[in-house]
């Protein structure tokens, strides 16, 4: 009889340490029914609109004309220079001054802004990362996973970034800053980060929300040779599902990057439908614009409670008023899940622990979650 083989025990220690990524609103969904998965999913930060019928069925033509028994283009050059093309002109519809001199080797692809975090965490020299809490959690997870030490440099009472360049040491490898901030909401000073790039040492700045800012550091991309900039297709162009990711910055880091990137990494459906946005992009302008509008308006009804916010989703501090004294974070959690809506909550996280982050949706989701927000309200006794 042939032996049994050992089961393996042993895994690397920085990986068996590692927290798994598991926010409790994923786990709660992951628990309804089909029935009960019809609800208000507003934890996720992801456009409320899908893509229109009439631009998937360009992008299924395109699919129908391509070979998919063949591999992709090892490094994507096409969708590159086509995302390259496309940020020259669209920049400027937000922007002033910006130059028109991206090209393919400027920018990067990858399965969503989360794999080219992990990449830049392995190309920069230093053992130590600085990140700004509270702030998007794949920083640290990855920089973690990577065995780098982290510098934390809280956000000051603003939940801005301010004098980060005075910590930076010989040590420091990399400085990742988000703006808008997630879950904050709100942009970091530009002029607090130009302090840092002075300082030579790379930083990532993460604008995966910077479509319903309408800003961009983008125009400093020539004039500071260690700024990093990602951007996301997930969110304001509403392709979370599909996973597009995308770095632009000078040609040294993105080669650099390509060296310990996968070849054919960037699958050709993922590739077209790209293409088939960045042909039919004026919906995505609507869709901001609509977002932006509802942002405003749940802002308004949520005033005293609501973060100012530049991005797609709104921060609200449960114990800003004394009519909400008592409740904390997991009691309303627990109520908007009873009554249909998923909100994110973060634990044991420092500065937000009793604040609850909402995305913004439609008008009909928009207003039942305020309905549900009221009652909540009222119900303070009964939670």
């Amino acid at each position: 009889m042939r032996k049994r083989a050992k089961k393996i025990d042993k895994f690397n220690d920085i990986v068996m340490n590692s927290p798994k990524y598991a926010p409790q609103s994923l786990q709660d969904l992951a628990k309804l029914s089909e029935c009960e998965k019809s609800i208000i999913n507003l934890s996720r930060n992801e456009n409320p609109f899908d893509i229109p019928e009439n631009i998937k069925e360009i992008f299924f033509e395109k699919v129908r004309q391509v070979s998919l028994n063949r591999y992709p283009e090892l490094t994507s050059e096409n969708i590159r220079q086509k995302i390259a093309d496309f940020f020259n002109s669209y920049f400027d519809l937000t922007n002033v001054g910006l130059t028109r001199d991206l090209t393919k080797e400027n920018i990067a692809v990858g399965n969503g802004s989360d794999e080219l975090i992990s990449y830049l965490i392995r190309i920069f020299p230093g053992n130590e990362v600085i990140i700004c809490t509270p702030t998007f959690e794949m920083y640290e997870f990855y920089s973690s996973l990577n065995g780098l030490k982290i510098k934390n440099c809280p956000l000051n009472q603003e939940f801005e970034i301010e004098d980060i360049h005075k910590e930076i040491t010989e040590k420091t490898g990399l400085v990742f800053i988000c703006s808008p901030n997630n879950p904050t909401g709100n942009l970091q000073p530009e002029e607090e980060i130009l302090k840092i790039l002075e300082t030579g040492v790379p930083v990532v700045l993460d604008e995966a929300y910077a479509d319903f800012s309408k800003t961009s550091m983008i125009k400093y991309i020539s004039q500071y040779p260690n700024l990093v900039i990602l951007r996301t297709f997930s969110k304001a162009f509403g392709l979370a599902g599909i996973r597009a990711g995308v770095l632009i910055a000078n040609q040294e880091i993105v080669s650099q990057l390509m060296r310990i990137e996968s070849p054919y990494s960037f699958n050709i459906l993922t590739e077209k439908m790209l293409e088939t946005m960045l042909e039919n992009y004026n919906t995505v302008l609507d869709n901001i614009e609509y977002i932006i509008e509802e942002r405003t308006f749940l802002s308004s009804q949520l005033k005293g409670y609501a973060l100012k916010s530049n991005a797609n989703f709104i921060l609200l501090d449960l114990g800003s008023l004394t009519d909400m004294k008592g409740i904390t974070s997991n009691m309303a959690y627990k109520y908007f899940l009873q009554n249909g809506i998923i909100v994110r909550r973060y634990d044991n996280v420092p500065r937000v622990e009793n604040k609850i982050r909402i995305t913004v949706g439609t008008r009909e989701e928009n207003r039942r979650f305020l309905a549900c927000f009221r009652k909540m309200k009222d119900d303070v006794t009964a939670i």
